[in-house]
């Protein structure tokens, strides 16, 4: 089988988190980060990723991570349309290695025009966050063209996930492989090394909803994954 061709692929590259937001879906936060050999485990077998969502947790705490996920990027040559990246607007995002990483991750993938309302990387700024530090974050990271609010200040869509005692109902829906080896749907790695099929699950909840582990991805796919 060749390689894949991704429609969406998130890793979850750490569950450590410096807020402690009311309406977190994730549910409290754990000492954990995701082990290097575990990104390479799903890299290797990809070979264009459309859009590419590096999350946590708070990602700005995992800087390493990032940068591990670069290097295999460009040593499998995997072509990235666009990366995307929210932050919470903690201190950590100040911090120039954060930034570094970003606009390498920027000058890589596929995407430059940042006209729309999308950015690479954005900031959430709804009611929930912490916002000590959002103005200097403006005022440091707004010159850079990959940076953006995520514009939640006056509605946030919420998932009934983790801590968030409101919201929609999330649904789990399975992955397909179309022809082309085009594998559609939400590919996401989380921190125990596990894949699931929804990026937006608590912690609690995708324990128990893990396809396979990330070794057994390749197989996964050939032999579990729908064809059409």
């Amino acid at each position: 089988m060749e390689k894949l061709i991704l429609r969406t692929l998130s890793i979850e590259i750490t569950r450590k988190c410096n807020m402690l937001c009311s309406h977190c879906m994730r549910g409290d936060a754990q000492n954990l980060d995701i082990r290097h050999s575990n990104i390479r485990n799903v890299l290797k077998h990809i070979r264009c990723i459309g859009h590419f969502n590096i999350t946590g947790g708070e990602p700005s705490l995992n800087i390493k991570a990032i940068r591990y996920i670069l290097k295999q990027v460009e040593l499998f040559e995997i072509e990235v349309y666009e990366f995307y990246i929210v932050t919470n607007g903690s201190k950590s995002s100040l911090s120039d290695e954060f930034i570094a990483i970003c606009s390498k991750l920027y000058d890589y993938q596929q995407k430059k025009d940042m006209s729309g309302n999308f950015r690479m990387l954005e900031m959430s700024d709804d009611c929930f966050h912490d916002n000590r530090f959002h103005a200097e974050i403006i005022e440091k990271l707004s010159c850079y063209p990959f940076f953006g609010l995520r514009g939640q200040a006056d509605y946030i869509f919420l998932f009934k996930e983790g801590r968030s005692c409101s919201g929609n109902q999330n649904h789990i829906h399975p992955l397909t492989l179309n022809e082309g080896n085009h594998l559609e749907g939400n590919v996401y790695l989380n921190a125990e090394g596990m894949i699931l099929s929804n990026g937006d699950l608590s912690y609690q909840r995708q324990t128990g909803n893990e396809l396979c582990h990330c070794c057994c991805f390749w197989s996964y796919v050939k032999y579990h994954v729908k064809k059409y």
